[in-house]
This record gives structure tokens, C-alpha cells and sequence, in this order.
């Protein structure tokens, strides 16, 4: 039998190895706190700022609010993360790190460039593979801040916000060209009916870009920026056309009986995505960029809209679905077939028109809240949580139509 001191010993390294988080390295630091390790291990990683500036401090802290791989905790069962001004810059220590980051500069772009630091740094010391997000996004949508609906755009964190048209019209449905120059969108305040005009967003120059008789709505650039996707009724029936970023005639890519909108190119730019169908009974298509067949996606839904291809992962296409009455988001893995049900794990929430962020994780939606709408952060990263966050400020009235421009 064994003595009680050899008893003990073996406990104590039972409990060691239990409250451990299972090292890919050598290097790997042993945490002995249970509820952090769990934590981890359903990979969200608990984590409180400190600062010794307030507001870079407050900024940090809500940017990791808003990750779905990090949760804001205030007590022990966290890891802390010190943010700190440095001479002309921003650094960045935790324990978890085998070493300090930093990035030159303390303004708010700094801030969310060093989050993203720390978030890809933490990420890969358990494979997390997380890329940065917060200083390679920024968002375009429109919204009635000024009583009429107007196109702004801004960072993801929404801390450097402008107004890129003053049509006092309804304008909607922005769509960033590759560079995030300027912005293509949906407006009537020059005819009346729905046209396509360009805004220059250094200069503010609006230009009409497409004007075709009946309406004009899309947008979408393609990846190298040369062209652009429509949804137009020249003809009578809603038709994607492709036309020339630079101007000139559209040309038909795939016409039939059906209404077809929301086009949206794969990562390559050989293929596009869109709805079409039957009313109330929309469902996703794609065609080749030069035009062809339609062909079906089967996604299990019989309503399915707004599709959004990822530009991180090209087997992924994000869209809208019908859940019991209530709008939701789901996955869809052109490669596999398999569904990601977002709707499922966020429950009750209606959101709409999913766009993918920079790091192919994320997704920001519409979310419907009565009569008002804003606009939400949601993570589609973990197949047990999807951490949803409003990120429009209540002084942007009816946010929605998001876009996202993803750099590089």
C-alpha cells in the first residue's frame, strides 16, 4: 500500500496536470487557476485590461469585450493584460506572452492595432489561428442621424465616424471598392427611382454610376476592383449585370423569369453569389463572373437572402435566413455542404445582412429591435457561443445596410 506522504504527492500531481491547459510547447506557461482553464479550454480566453491611461485603457477593454475569443472579467479568474503608454508609443504585457508587444504612436488606431497584437498573440498560444480584426475593418452603412437616411463609414470600433453623403434623400446599400476610396450605393434623390451613384470619400464628389430605366441597386466591386456586380430591371425581371468599375455598359450575366439581387464575388473573382427566386421564397445562387447557368446552393433553407462571401475562407458564404418569423444568420461551406446555425446560438435576436470583418471570424449584421435597427458584432468562430455585440451608438439612429472593407 502506499504511504500517505506517496498519496499526496500523486494528488498533488493529479491536480496539477488537471488544472494545467494542455501545452502545444515546451514553452507553454501552466495556468493553476480551474475556472481560467476551463475557460480556455472552450476556447474563450478570460482576460481584465489595465492601463495606466484611462481612456487607451477603456478603448482596449472594449475592443476584447467585443471578440467572441476573449471575455471581460473584473475578478481572479482572469489573466491581466497591461496596455500602458510608453514614451511616444503603446505596449502591451501578460504573463501568457513570452514577450512584450508594442506599436508606435497612442491615437486610436494604434490602440486597435496593438489589440489586435495581443489577440493574434494569445490566440496562437493554443492554435487558435486568430487574425486581426479591429485595425484592418472598416464599415460602411447607412442611417437617419440627420432625419434623412444617409451613407457614413468608419472604424469597426466606431471612434473615428463620417458622413459620406448629404443627399437629404433615401440612400442606402453601401459597397467599399478594394482600395477604400470610395463608395458605391442605392440612392433617389436624383430622380426619384433607385440609381447607383459613386462618392469620392477624400473629396466628397458624387458621381452617378449607374442610372438604367426601372431600378438600379448592388454595387458589390470585385475583389481586384476593375468590376462591378448590379442588380438591375432594365429588362423588366431584377438581373445581375457586371459592369466596368471604371464606367461604362452593363452587360447580362444571368437572366431569367426570377427576381435576382444581393450579388456578392467569391475571394477569386471568378464566381458570383446571389438570391433569387420566387416572393417569400428566396434562395442562393451562383453563376460565373462571365456569365452562365445559375446554379443552386443547398443550404437546407427554403428563404435564404444576402449571401456574403468570406474573404478569408473561400469554401464559407455567410447569408440571412427565415428562423420562426425571426431573421437570424447562418454558414454555409460551399465545399462540405455543412451548415453553421448561427441562429441557433444566439436565440431570439432578429438580425439580418451578414458582411464578413478582416479576419473571417466575425460578421457584422442588422439587428431589429422593435422599429429601430442598429448595427452588431457577431462571432461565428465558436460552434458552442456566438458572442453578439451592438457596436452602432444610440446617436446613430436605424442603423443598417452594412459593408466591409477588409485590408490587407
Amino acid at each position: 500500500m502506499l504511504s500517505f506522504v506517496k498519496k499526496c504527492a500523486l494528488a498533488l500531481v493529479a491536480a496539477a496536470a488537471f488544472f494545467a491547459v494542455p501545452a502545444n510547447a515546451a514553452s507553454e506557461p501552466v495556468i493553476v487557476n480551474k475556472p481560467i482553464v476551463i475557460s480556455i479550454r472552450k476556447g474563450i480566453f478570460p482576460v481584465k485590461i489595465a492601463s495606466n491611461d484611462p481612456a487607451i485603457g477603456g478603448l482596449a477593454q472594449k475592443a476584447f469585450a467585443m471578440h467572441g475569443a476573449m471575455d471581460i472579467r473584473s475578478d481572479q479568474d482572469a489573466v491581466t493584460l497591461r496596455i500602458d503608454r510608453e514614451g511616444g508609443g503603446l505596449v502591451a504585457k501578460c504573463d501568457m506572452l513570452p514577450q512584450s508587444l508594442s506599436v508606435a504612436g497612442t491615437n486610436d488606431a494604434a490602440v486597435a492595432e496593438l489589440c489586435d497584437k495581443a489577440i493574434v498573440a494569445l490566440g496562437n498560444r493554443y492554435g487558435w489561428k486568430l487574425k486581426p480584426i479591429f485595425s484592418k475593418t472598416k464599415i460602411a452603412f447607412s442611417s437617419t442621424r440627420t432625419g434623412n437616411r444617409e451613407i457614413y463609414f468608419s472604424d469597426l470600433l466606431f471612434r473615428n465616424t463620417r458622413q459620406a453623403t448629404n443627399h437629404k434623400s433615401l440612400s442606402v446599400m453601401p459597397h467599399w471598392d478594394p482600395a477604400g476610396t470610395r463608395l458605391l450605393y442605392t440612392t433617389y434623390f436624383a430622380s426619384g427611382a433607385a440609381d447607383v451613384y459613386s462618392v469620392d470619400l477624400a473629396t466628397g464628389t458624387v458621381k452617378r454610376f449607374a442610372a438604367y430605366k426601372n431600378t438600379n441597386s448592388g454595387g458589390a466591386f470585385s475583389p481586384d476592383g476593375k468590376n462591378v456586380a448590379l442588380a438591375l430591371s432594365a429588362r423588366g425581371p431584377m438581373d445581375i449585370y457586371v459592369a466596368p468599375a471604371s464606367g461604362g455598359n452593363a452587360k447580362i450575366i444571368v437572366a431569367d423569369p426570377d427576381v435576382k439581387t444581393s450579388p456578392a464575388w467569391s475571394p477569386d473573382g471568378q464566381t458570383i453569389v446571389f438570391t433569387s427566386g420566387p416572393a417569400g421564397a428566396p434562395r442562393l445562387y451562383t453563376v460565373s463572373a462571365k456569365g452562365g447557368k445559375k446554379v443552386p446552393l443547398k443550404t437546407g433553407f427554403s428563404y435564404a437572402t444576402e449571401p456574403a462571401w468570406n474573404p478569408v475562407n473561400p469554401e464559407e458564404i455567410a447569408f440571412c435566413y427565415n428562423r420562426a418569423g425571426k431573421m437570424a444568420v447562418a454558414v454555409f461551406n460551399v465545399k462540405t455542404g455543412a451548415i453553421r446555425d448561427l441562429g441557433r446560438l444566439t436565440g431570439a435576436k432578429r438580425y439580418s445582412h451578414p458582411v464578413w470583418c478582416a479576419d473571417g471570424r466575425h460578421l457584422v449584421v442588422t439587428e431589429e429591435v422593435g422599429k429601430s435597427t442598429f448595427l452588431a458584432l457577431v462571432d461565428s468562430g465558436n460552434e458552442n457561443f456566438a458572442k453578439f455585440t451592438r457596436i452602432s451608438p444610440t446617436s446613430f439612429r436605424n442603423c443598417s445596410d452594412p459593408d466591409t472593407l477588409a485590408q490587407k
